[in-house]
């Protein structure tokens, strides 16, 4: 088979959708598919839409829609849909991907929220469209033992996105109020520019193994994520080892969590689920299925919808 993707393989810290694409390329091309980036050749097989907009190499939905029309009728369309304006607090692209759906002919959604979420948007065949959640390297995310030897309990979260919603009010929260004698904090990515933190970690975006190393070092990850439609931060976390403590309005974000974390609704319920948390690191741990948060599944599953769309 011939794929071509509308976003490029990226090796280097950036958002999840970039590294699922670098995960699913790899992944193809061991099975001897080939792979191209631009809409040059008259034979190729699949259109994998990661995003309807032109976005970082030029090739939007309609593209593939002139593509279609005037030099391969036969190709199909697989669209991962992994966005919605609630994310961000904007305004254009819930609208994009229902129209988008229309043309499409399979979509997968990362998360059962997420489809629940455009269900109730005039998305087509959105109540019969499977769901395919996000994984990670496990060689770059994996476990280590990590005595405490009664130092302070680290916390820690990542983020490539600084926009407000990703969760930087519990940030500030635990930089103001929970850093201290008990508690340290790191911040892995871009930090929002509407607030300085005083006492917090702040470390540079990292990627692959760099950035497991980095999580491995602490003991809780935390998330207070708005609407995620799914999410690879958490995932992260959790297959290096760590138990999550995420917020109520997270999106996707429990679906992957529920065996392993906590959800806290409230400055002062987050207080209480640490407290749970740091009390019991070793069950927690304990409870998180590696299995679950590989990559490797992930896009098995997604090979294997793309076989089906070509049979």
């Amino acid at each position: 088979m011939k794929i071509f993707f509308n976003r490029i393989v990226r090796k280097e810290p950036y958002g999840g959708g970039s590294h699922f694409v670098t995960a699913m390329v790899d992944y193809l091309l061991k099975k001897n598919h080939k792979v191209v980036f631009h809409l040059n050749d008259s034979d190729i097989d699949v259109a994998f839409l990661i995003d309807p907009r032109p976005g970082d190499i030029g090739y939007s939905i309609n593209h593939i829609l002139n593509y279609k029309q005037q030099v391969n009728p036969r190709i199909k369309i697989l669209h991962r849909v992994n966005e919605c304006d609630k994310r961000k607090d904007s305004d254009f692209m819930d609208d994009l991907l229902v129209q988008t759906s229309k043309y499409t002919d399979k979509t997968i959604f990362i998360s059962e929220w997420l489809k629940k979420y455009f269900i109730d948007k005039e998305f087509k065949n959105a109540a019969s469209s499977k769901v395919i959640y996000n994984g990670c390297n496990l060689n770059h995310f994996h476990p280590k033992e990590n005595k405490r030897k009664n130092r302070k309990i680290k916390l820690v979260t990542h983020h490539w996105s600084d926009n407000w919603l990703k969760g930087f009010d519990l940030y500030r929260f635990i930089d103001q109020n929970i850093v201290g004698e008990a508690y340290e904090f790191t911040y892995i990515g871009r930090y929002c520019k509407d607030y300085q933190p005083e006492n917090t970690n702040l470390i540079s975006p990292l990627w692959g193994s760099n950035l497991g190393e980095e999580i491995r070092k602490h003991d809780i990850y935390v998330t207070a994520s708005r609407f995620e439609p799914c999410g690879m931060h958490h995932v992260e976390g959790a297959a290096s080892g760590l138990p999550v403590i995420y917020y109520k309005d997270c999106g996707g974000i429990n679906e992957l969590c529920l065996n392993h974390g906590e959800e806290f609704k409230s400055f002062d319920g987050f207080k209480d689920k640490l407290e749970l948390v740091s009390s019991n690191l070793d069950l927690y741990k304990e409870k998180i299925r590696y299995q679950n948060l590989d990559i490797n599944m992930c896009c098995e599953k997604f090979y294997n919808e793309i076989l089906e769309l070509v049979k």
